[in-house]
């Protein structure tokens, strides 16, 4: 008789979830998932941004080192009176060259070589006296706002 009532029991009453149960575990793990995708994309986009701004500041600091360099070698090509502004320094056959800022050259990429896709990044230097100011300028990931990285440097003669 015992073992009748278990039986009974058993096959009486059905196992398993029901819709309900189902939706909502659905629901938490959709929820989980999303805000899981949000938080990665977040942080890929400062990552990348990150990247662009690392490499904006290396190339503005390249502009630096060859200011520095004429500033040795050839001081009239950044102090002397036909210098355009602004202008930015470029390596042209291993010689520093002075040129104004809407030149082609002023215009590189993340290995400080001419370009015209992206990214891009404009290389700009004004000078007052002995002070000069280097701005790097470039479209961000989504392409819809501009970044700038600038860096100020006087020389002393």
């Amino acid at each position: 008789m015992l073992m009748k009532r278990l039986t009974h029991h058993r096959t009486g009453r059905q196992c398993g979830d029901t819709i309900v149960e189902v939706l909502i575990s659905i629901t938490v793990i959709s929820l989980i998932l999303g805000g899981a995708y949000v938080t990665t994309n977040k942080s890929l986009i400062a990552t990348r941004s990150a990247q662009e701004r690392g490499n904006a500041l290396k190339l503005a600091e390249s502009q630096v080192e060859q200011i520095k360099g004429l500033v040795v070698t050839n001081p009239t090509a950044i102090f002397g009176g036909g210098v355009p502004s602004p202008f930015c320094v470029y390596s042209n056959s291993g010689t520093l060259t002075v040129v104004a800022s809407s030149d082609v050259n002023c215009v590189v990429n993340t290995s400080g070589v001419a370009t015209t896709t992206e990214p891009k990044f404009s290389l700009s230097v004004t000078r007052s006296g002995n002070d000069f100011t280097i701005r790097d300028t470039w479209n961000d990931l989504s392409g819809g706002v501009t970044d700038q990285v600038q860096i100020k440097y006087r020389v002393y003669q």
